[in-house]
């Protein structure tokens, strides 16, 4: 199913378009930094109910898409035209689809995700940490076991997190993306429970580091053969759920050369090209910031980067169809907020009112961006709202039944150390 609308604004019909793939909020900031700059653009999604980026201004066609996304997608081009179109994925599933099929969509698309040896050291945490090891950058302790037989849950240095290596493959079935482990005889119950969804040798098990979101940093970047041109730090300072830490609500710029030096080094090793964004948490037991996670496309506050000056969706279409990198200068102060969740995340704070003054001071020095509303382009905000409200009883009834099996007075999940994007 798709449907086409009229762009209102002017698009150049003789430079190359792009197709998002996934209409979240993500894909929407997406469709607004191109659509800005002229870019025709098309949006793709698995469920028209969930993709608020249909209703974009900048959005000229969009795609319900349930069959073989790789067919549809040559289909779509030899019945439109889209030779030289550039292919922007905005979740891991997609950008694992891109990478496994670059040849042949490379025939006549221009794909924006590396090749498969290339994003697997970010897809696959298990290939993270050894990398991550091999180029003497911090990381959390973290094990592998092939079974539950194999577990020795008394030489675990409690309290620890089990997580997805592939978190794509767990996330979906449950709405969770790591379970807290606090006592010994809680591991096996809960490997077992993470074994029915995927395999055993993908469950890490990982010590917690202390601290909640406002110890996590991120080295966001543009990057060619490796060599970033477009970086900058940033510090997540609240999230939603508060207890579950799935999403950032309220992310700003920061300095922090670790971080930037880690990070730097790691995407120089695997010679990435394109978007990237990697998650470091700041453990204080040891002053160490240790890297959770690599995530290969655009995230989710990646119009972060605009407010700061790095316009990372254009800087990435304008690499990929061959123009040359403009030259950028200091990343100015930012700020980001989800706006339907943070205000939930304030009221729940320990320390609201500082949380309140801090989101206050954004919006008067005129540094705040946010997720979907845009007075420019208000009907998505609008649109995500009402499917917010509508989904989240749903969202938390897949997590509750998940877990139902397991102890009702042990935690539900690890709000700090999961990455929230």
């Amino acid at each position: 199913m798709s449907h086409t609308r009229r762009a209102k604004f002017t698009s150049d019909q003789n430079q190359p378009g792009a197709i998002v793939l996934g209409g979240n909020f993500v894909g929407l900031g997406v469709a607004r930094s191109l659509g800005a700059q002229g870019i025709r653009t098309w949006v793709i999604d698995s469920s028209r109910s969930k993709s608020i980026a249909q209703f974009s201004r900048y959005t000229e066609r969009f795609l319900e898409v349930k069959e073989a996304l790789v067919d549809v997608l040559l289909r779509e081009a030899k019945q439109h035209h889209l030779e030289g179109w550039v292919l922007i994925p905005v979740s891991d599933d997609y950008v694992e689809l891109l990478s496994a099929n670059r040849d042949v969509l490379g025939e006549v698309f221009r794909v924006t995700s590396p090749t498969l040896d290339v994003t697997a050291y970010a897809l696959d945490k298990r290939l993270t940490y050894e990398l991550a090891r091999n180029l003497a950058i911090d990381a959390p302790w973290t094990a592998v076991s092939r079974s539950v037989a194999e577990l020795d849950p008394d030489n675990i240095p409690y309290p620890v997190i089990l997580k997805p290596a592939i978190n794509h493959h767990f996330f979906p079935h449950t709405n969770l993306k790591a379970l807290a482990v606090g006592v010994p005889q809680e591991l096996r119950q809960r490997f077992s429970q993470m074994c029915k969804y995927i395999p055993a040798d993908e469950i890490l098990i990982q010590e917690r580091i202390p601290g909640g979101g406002e110890n996590q940093y991120s080295f966001c970047a543009i990057c060619k053969d490796g060599a970033a041109y477009g970086a900058f730090v940033a510090r997540r300072r609240r999230q939603y759920p508060v207890e579950f830490g799935n999403a950032s609500t309220f992310v700003e710029t920061v300095d922090q050369p670790e971080v930037e030096v880690a990070g730097r080094r790691f995407l120089e090793a695997i010679r990435f090209d394109g978007v990237v964004e990697i998650e470091f948490k700041f453990d204080p037991r040891d002053g160490k910031y240790k890297i959770l996670d690599v995530n290969p496309r655009i995230w989710c506050w990646h119009t972060l980067g605009k407010a700061a000056g790095i316009d990372f969706p254009y800087l990435l279409w304008r690499q990929v169809v061959g123009l040359p990198a403009p030259t950028l200068g200091v990343p100015h102060n930012a700020a980001w907020v989800r706006e339907i969740t943070d205000v939930v995340a304030i009221l729940k704070s320990p320390s609201r009112s500082a949380e309140l003054k801090r989101l206050l001071q954004a919006v008067f020095q005129r540094r705040l961006t946010s997720a979907s509303l845009n007075l420019l382009d208000p009907l998505p905000f609008f649109a995500e709202f009402a499917l917010w409200i509508s989904s989240g009883l749903s969202r938390q009834k897949k997590a509750k039944e998940f877990l139902q099996p397991a102890d009702a007075r042990l935690p539900a999940m690890a709000r700090d150390q999961v990455p929230a994007r």
